[in-house]
């Protein structure tokens, strides 16, 4: 696993967490990204990955990805999983249902620490059993998806739909599902190719996910609890491109809380691109590995500086 830093969230004062109010629009360098713009990106984005993974070939899907326990065809049949999931909880949730179903948490007591054996185990079992018809399997349920996200009416996007990381408006899952594809994308072409990338269309949504704490794209959902710091350390991510972000993240004993435009001096600065902040958030790169390859500039106390850098545990593969 990828780490970073250390402790348990502490949430905000504001519950915008289970608000039920959606995310229709952002504004990235002076553009207002809507939710019928953000929908269309997902679904290109989507549908190129559709066309990657038919031609891929045999051997490489054979291949140990980014994740420490799956091989690429593993990652894709979580995808399946993913989509099954998402579409039944939205459908559900738009015609006013959104308990749990059954076997699943409240929403918000759920994080991958509880589960994270089960779902590894789980998504082989999958892809054991689709063998051959994996590929197909993924492109109808994905197509599906696709059809339902970006079909919801302004009404739609608004109702509360379960997760067990939190409630999400059902327009939401249109960031959701874009964070899955693309990062889960990473995992498997960063194994294949020598050099792999985010997308840059899906940054818009990542930060939406990260500064709303919308569920699995929560920080709250990526960080796992680690050694219990002495003292509390600021660290600052300033972001300046393509989609700015600025925000701090202060770790104090073993937890953490997250806090965007925080106007108090930072112990640490953390200096990068979007995409590598994403990486870093959602644990596929150490802090010590991007700044060893040039990615991230570091400001601040040396001894926190180099603690951060020797990854401190806390943001994990999600």
């Amino acid at each position: 696993m990828f780490e970073l830093f250390s402790g348990t969230l502490e949430r905000p004062n504001d519950q915008r967490l289970n608000s039920g109010l959606a995310i229709n629009s952002l504004v990235t360098g002076g553009h207002v990204l809507s939710f019928e713009e953000r929908a269309q990106l997902y679904k290109s984005e989507s549908q190129a990955f559709q066309e990657y993974l038919k031609n891929l070939p045999n051997t490489d899907w054979n291949k140990q990805s980014a994740c420490d326990e799956w091989l690429v065809s593993d990652v894709v049949a979580h995808l399946v999983g993913n989509s099954e999931f998402y579409s039944g909880t939205v459908s559900r949730g738009i015609r006013g249902e959104s308990s749990p179903p059954e076997g699943r948490p409240e929403a918000g007591k759920g994080h991958p620490s509880m589960s994270a054996d089960a779902l590894a185990k789980s998504s082989i079992a999958a892809r054991e059993k689709l063998g051959d018809s994996l590929l197909e399997t993924y492109i109808d349920k994905d197509n599906y998806l696709i059809d339902l996200l970006t079909g919801l009416t302004s009404e739609e996007r608004a109702r509360p739909c379960y997760h067990p990381g939190s409630m999400v408006p059902a327009g939401n899952f249109v960031d959701l599902r874009f964070k899955e594809i693309v990062l889960h994308q990473w995992d498997i072409r960063s194994a294949i190719e020598e050099k792999a990338g985010l997308s840059s269309a899906s940054l818009e949504s990542m930060v939406i996910l990260i500064e709303e704490s919308f569920a699995s794209g929560s920080l709250r959902w990526a960080f796992w609890s680690g050694t219990h710091l002495d003292k509390p350390v600021r660290y600052r991510f300033d972001v300046k491109s393509p989609v700015p972000v600025t925000a701090d993240i202060v770790v104090e004993g073993d937890k953490f809380r997250y806090e965007p435009d925080a106007q108090c001096a930072a112990d640490v600065t953390f200096r990068c691109h979007t995409h590598i902040f994403a990486l870093l958030m959602y644990g596929r790169i150490s802090a010590g590995q991007a700044i060893s390859e040039g990615h991230l500039a570091v400001d601040g106390d040396r001894a926190w500086r180099n603690n951060s850098a020797s990854g401190l545990r806390g943001f994990k593969q999600v």
